[in-house]
């Protein structure tokens, strides 16, 4: 089993930073292996969505199912059918505007031969931790761009 943990915080209040983690169709823009998620109707504990993603040279399509929908503190989901058998859990904590969260990924190991299992978690933990960076930057790029707009508005006649 491969376990990778990341901490960070976000300039964002946990709502915000939780409805949007939770969209799980925006995931292609901030998750550089998803390329497509499907989801029908409304995201809730139990639900489920397919996703498609490449790892490695690889295309994977998977049914993942939400584990946890807890607004806005806990968010967890699953794999239930693909290739990839992996769980991921959010917890976010509010500090007042600012939002710490926790990630924790475990991903099954069997496929993969035993000498190999180091680097492909290093890979994975490179590839999360990147991932999660570029999540940071979206939500924090919002607060610039709102700021950066009501200037320009106030700013024309």
């Amino acid at each position: 089993m491969i376990e990778v943990e990341h901490t960070l915080e976000i300039e964002r209040p946990a709502d915000e930073v939780f409805d949007y983690l939770s969209n799980v169709a925006r995931l292609p823009e901030w998750q550089e292996s998803a390329e497509r998620v499907e989801v029908e109707g409304e995201l809730r504990e139990g639900a489920r969505f397919r996703e498609v993603r490449s790892f490695m040279g690889r295309r994977a399509t998977s049914t993942v199912e939400v584990t946890e929908y807890r607004r806005p503190t806990r968010f967890s989901l699953h794999v239930v059918e693909g290739p990839v058998k992996y769980a991921v859990e959010h917890a976010l904590e509010d500090l007042g505007g600012r939002t710490r969260i926790t990630f924790v990924a475990r991903g099954g190991t069997d496929r993969i031969p035993r000498l190999m299992r180091g680097t492909v978690r290093r890979m994975v933990e490179r590839q999360f931790v990147k991932d999660l960076g570029s999540l940071k930057r979206r939500l924090e790029g919002a607060v610039a761009d709102s700021s950066a707009t009501t200037r320009a508005g106030g700013a024309c006649p």
